[in-house]
């Protein structure tokens, strides 16, 4: 298990900015229910108004058919009932759904009268990214949007955080459920997994995909966690064809995360060609290579990975409003990501906020985040129903 120094920040910092006000003096937000919903998701699972002025949501486990099998999801659901339902999809931690954060946030939108679904996703938890996830994500939309009680008037969308932010936007696009997707919402998500990459490998976006990041001075994203690049390594273990290149690289991601191995780098050994060319990406400094080192990776990790790029889709097949959350401190997936797939999108259907303070695992957010955060948080309560039928 990755220790919790290395969580993800946008996990620790940004599920709905969980730790916004703990540990500090918290500012008098009003009474709005926006504001009240801040609160609760600050409050983690402890007291808020919020929690005083609704019943305690339930949790039962329910389960349904996907693409590779059947899958298990907690559904969260306020014994009020639900004004909307929403799939809650996690980023690449090893408890998933049940990481206490997610949880967490879980509980705050079932006390708001979301119908809230979080599907297990096995591979994710044991960190193997792959573009079956997408279809497992509109598995689980399938299950939540037919059923009227949970998402009535047909009213339900679609959250993603991180890793999880990409899978839900490719379920959207898929045309057995687009028209039934009414929002989606990205928080710390990505739009080209290539410029990923190459942030997480050299420290810099890919050149040619590059042009937000370089219309600013102060737009160049921070040195990325290596918990990133592990991350990816660890995806795609599996994938190469020798047991001996897999353990040799196994160990080199532990060693970027300091996962009690030695603190001397591993030494690379005689690799085959297909890890020779995963080992030689992971290694280059130069972002301009980037793409033509993904061009010479094995077919079947190019193929994987494409299936998981957002922008390697037409979104003219999106229909789905978008809010799209990212901190600016971010060190995984850098903020412009979010830009990116805001400009991608028409006119209109996309809604981005950017936060300044948020970072890795260290949340200190200026005053005029709050605005921001409330703001979000305004836009995604206004996709539930008037009233319950």
């Amino acid at each position: 298990m990755i220790d919790a120094r290395h969580w993800p920040g946008w996990l620790i910092a940004c599920l709905f900015a969980g730790m916004l006000l703990s540990g500090c003096t918290r500012p008098q937000l009003g009474d709005s229910e926006a504001a009240l919903a801040l609160e609760d998701l600050a409050s983690g699972l402890g007291s808020s108004r919020l929690a005083a002025q609704t019943p305690a949501p339930e949790r039962h486990t329910v389960s349904y058919s996907t693409v590779v099998g059947e899958r298990r999801a907690d559904l969260y659901l306020s014994p009020q009932g639900a004004r909307a339902g929403i799939v809650l999809v996690p980023g690449v931690v090893a408890q998933g759904g049940r990481d206490p954060r997610l949880v967490a946030v879980a509980r705050t939108l079932a006390r708001l009268r979301f119908a809230v679904l979080v599907p297990d996703m096995p591979e994710v938890r044991r960190f193997r990214l792959r573009a079956t996830d997408a279809d497992e994500v509109a598995a689980a939309f399938t299950w939540l949007a037919n059923r009227p009680e949970l998402a009535p008037q047909g009213a339900a969308g679609i959250a993603g955080f991180s890793y999880g932010a990409g899978p839900v936007l490719l379920a959207a696009m898929q045309p057995d459920i687009r028209e039934q997707v009414r929002f989606v919402m990205s928080v710390g998500g990505y739009y080209s997994l290539h410029n990923v990459i190459a942030y997480l490998t050299t420290g810099y976006p890919a050149t040619t995909l590059s042009t937000v990041a370089e219309t600013s001075a102060d737009s160049r994203p921070g040195p990325p966690h290596p918990y990133g690049l592990a991350v990816f390594i660890r995806s795609n273990l599996d994938l190469l064809e020798r047991s001996v290149d897999r353990g040799f690289l196994r160990s080199y991601a532990d060693y970027l995360v300091d996962e009690g191995v030695p603190e001397e780098e591993p030494l690379v050994g005689t690799l085959a060609p297909d890890a020779s060319a995963f080992y030689e990406l992971l290694t280059n400094p130069d972002p301009r290579r980037v793409p033509a080192l993904i061009e010479r990776l094995p077919e079947r990790i190019r193929v994987e990975l494409e299936g998981i790029d957002p922008s390697a889709r037409d979104l003219a097949y999106l229909r789905a409003q978008v809010i799209l959350l990212h901190g600016r401190g971010d060190n995984l997936v850098p903020y412009f990501e979010s830009i990116m797939l805001a400009n991608a999108l028409p006119e209109g259907q996309a809604q981005l906020f950017l936060i300044d303070g948020l970072a890795h695992v260290d949340l200190m957010p200026a005053a005029h985040d709050i605005p921001q955060l409330l703001a979000a948080l305004e836009a995604l309560l206004a996709e539930r129903i008037d009233h319950t039928p």
